[in-house]
C-alpha cells in the first residue's frame, strides 16, 4: 500500500496559520488554556476542505490531544483523538493514531482500550511505536494483567 502525501497549505493561509498556531502554543505555555485551544480550533478552521488533504490539520489535532493530556483533560483528549482519524490519510498502514489513542486511554484510566490500541500500533510498526516514548507505555503493554486484571 502506497503512502499518500499531504498538500501544503496555500500561501494565502500559511502565514496566518503559522502565526496563530505559535500564539496558541504560547498561550498554552502561559497556562491560558481556553485561549490556546480556541486558537488551535481557529487554525483548524482555516485549513481548506477537504481538511484531510492537509497534514497541518492532523498536526493541529495532535497538538491539542497532547496538550489536553498535559492538563489531564481526558474527555477532550478522547474526543479529539477519536476525531483525528477523520484527518489521517495513512491510518491503515501507520500506527501513530492508534499509539496516540493508546496513550490517551492509558492516561484516562481505561486500560482495556489502551491495550487494544497499543496492540494495533505495535502490529503496524513492529514495535517501533514504543521507541522514544515514556517507558510506562511499553511496561503496560508487556504486563497488561498488572493493570487490567486480564491476561
Amino acid at each position: 500500500m502506497a503512502i499518500e502525501k499531504y498538500l501544503d497549505l496555500p500561501d494565502s493561509v500559511y502565514d496566518e496559520f503559522d502565526a496563530l498556531s505559535d500564539e496558541a502554543y504560547e498561550d498554552f505555555v502561559k497556562k491560558k488554556y481556553k485561549s490556546s485551544f480556541e486558537k488551535y480550533e481557529r487554525c483548524l478552521a482555516m485549513i481548506p476542505e477537504p481538511k484531510k488533504d492537509y497534514g497541518d490539520a492532523s498536526s493541529v489535532i495532535e497538538w491539542m490531544v497532547e496538550n489536553y493530556l498535559k492538563i489531564q483533560d481526558y474527555p477532550n483528549a478522547k474526543k479529539w483523538v477519536e476525531d483525528l482519524g477523520n484527518y489521517l490519510k495513512n491510518k491503515d498502514i501507520m500506527g501513530d493514531w492508534e499509539f496516540l489513542k493508546g496513550k490517551v486511554y492509558y492516561e484516562a484510566g481505561e486500560p482495556e482500550k489502551a491495550l487494544e490500541n497499543f496492540r494495533i500500533a505495535n502490529d503496524k510498526t513492529k514495535g517501533r511505536c514504543f521507541e522514544e516514548q515514556d517507558k510506562k507505555y511499553i511496561t503496560f503493554f508487556k504486563n497488561p494483567a498488572k493493570y487490567t486484571g486480564n491476561k
